[in-house]
């Protein structure tokens, strides 16, 4: 057992006086994990809350465009799988850098990963508008296809800015500084709420709270759209001037008693190559794990109108409260980069953010089982729609566990720097297994909606398995940097 973070499960600490003091190292790890985790949870469920009000606003407009608009945010997820990745690899650079006490090094990483975001945009967004033109061929109604293409297109330059958003909060959060990603999650949302209310409603919305009609007209998915996109850009202009001010600053000269003056790092200084690399595999493994859903959401639509709303409500409430694990594993994904970088064991760090990822989600599963009703009546005012949302929250229940346990043992292997195995793990689980067994159940055996849903449950439970047990593995010895 090594000092201070050793290896054992907590009820094995306590089995000798001996073992007693490694206690409080753990507690302090934990209570480190969650110091950390609790603003980057909240500014993941800023994140959700912007996708939530659309589809709130969109769902008491029209259930056509609610159903259009899932699936051109569906396939903008998926899009945006590889800026995510190249986001994501800042937080092993970024933090194994600043565990090692060379914050330069993590702030030439965050200049490169803004590079990458960049680059990966390009090639995404028009692969993204040319997806809408496969939705009729795959049997989706032309009632949904029109305001699935208004709704993404204007979507384009927030996916630029909601992957810069996202590289700038991995190099605030290695540095502990997740106050920003919270605050500029809040204003984005007021943003949003106004904006996307005005645009999708017109008028309506200045008359509901008794002010004159100035000619505003109904939008619909499209008003989504561009209100989505203009959150997205406040949340990235917000934490890049975060980011800048905590950019490393050369030593004083003595002589002058001044900062002395400092190039800006050129392109070819900057380690563009690396973060490519780590963000490419993480990228596959997102396009596998989102992939699979967003086709979900797309297929829901060859189920009809009620279907597909129901399950973008569903999905929309199981993404919200993911976000907390999503939060607790980028906490978790710092404090074991960090662990690397001062040359100490991860596995505490790792196993403990894990633990707490699997307690949050296990809350929120009893809150799905007890409340679903009134949660999707948030959503919708269709009988129908309220009455299957409902029923894909009780599936959703269920997987709560095994997303917590495989978000957080995803972020605590992108702190060790494993990145390749997640992407194979998720093609597997998800492809192989889920995919196949949604379709079965949700087409062959006549089960619908909920069918998709139990296939995509099987595939969460296995990716959390083997991520759990990829962890356990590569923590048992000593983790070189990236």
């Amino acid at each position: 057992m090594e000092s201070g973070y050793g290896v054992g499960p907590l009820a094995s600490s306590s089995s000798s006086p001996d073992a007693l003091p490694e206690l409080a190292p753990r507690r302090r790890e934990l209570a480190t994990i969650a110091k950390l985790a609790t603003p980057l949870a909240l500014a993941q469920f800023g994140l959700t809350a912007i996708g939530l009000v659309d589809v709130a606003v969109l769902g008491h407009a029209s259930a056509a465009e609610l159903g259009g608009a899932s699936i051109g945010r569906s396939i903008n997820f998926a899009s945006v799988a590889f800026g995510i990745g190249v986001a994501a690899a800042l937080e092993p650079l970024a933090a194994q850098a600043v565990g090692a006490g060379e914050r330069d090094g993590a702030w030439r990483a965050f200049l490169a990963g803004l590079v990458g975001c960049a680059v990966i945009w390009l090639p995404t967004s028009a692969l993204a508008v040319g997806a809408t033109w496969l939705l009729e061929p795959l049997g989706i109604a032309s009632s949904l296809v029109g305001p699935a293409r208004a709704f993404l297109v204007p979507q384009l330059p927030g996916m630029l800015a909601f992957s810069v958003f996202l590289a700038a909060k991995s190099f605030l959060q290695a540095n502990g500084r997740a106050s920003a990603p919270l605050a500029a999650s809040v204003v984005a949302n007021v943003v949003n709420l106004l904006v996307c209310n005005l645009l999708v409603r017109g008028d309506e919305a200045l008359t509901a709270i008794g002010l004159p009609p100035l000619g505003f007209p109904r939008l619909g998915a499209f008003g989504a759209g561009v209100a989505s996109s203009i959150a997205q850009i406040v949340l990235a202009v917000w934490v890049l001037v975060a980011a800048w001010r905590m950019r490393p600053l050369p030593p004083r000269a003595p002589e002058a008693g001044r900062e002395a003056p400092r190039a800006a790092p050129s392109i070819r200084a900057l380690p563009i190559a690396k973060v490519l690399r780590l963000g490419a595999p993480i990228g596959l493994q997102l396009l596998a794990e989102i992939g699979v859903f967003s086709l979900v959401a797309v297929l829901a639509g060859k189920l009809g109108t009620v279907a597909v709303a129901a399950h973008q409500i569903a999905i929309g409430l199981a993404s919200f409260t993911f976000m907390g694990a999503l939060g607790i594993g980028g906490a978790t994904a710092v404090r074991v980069g960090h662990a690397i970088g001062e040359g100490r064991s991860p596995r505490s760090a790792g196993l403990l953010g894990i633990a707490l990822g699997a307690a949050f989600m296990s809350a929120s599963a009893v809150l799905f089982l007890v409340a679903r009703l009134p949660l999707v009546a948030l959503f919708a005012e269709d009988p129908a729609v309220i009455e299957l949302g409902a029923s894909l929250l009780v599936v959703a229940a269920a997987f709560q566990l095994f997303d917590g346990i495989q978000g957080v043992a995803a972020g605590a292997l992108r702190g060790a720097g494993d990145v390749r195995f997640a992407f194979v793990a998720n093609v597997a689980a998800h492809w192989l297994v889920g995919l196949p067994l949604a379709l079965w159940l949700g087409f062959r055996a006549g089960l619908g909606a909920q069918g998709l849903w139990i296939g995509l449950l099987a595939g969460l439970a296995l990716v959390a398995v083997s991520l759990l047990a990829r962890f356990l593995v590569v923590a048992r010895g000593p983790l070189a940097r990236v």
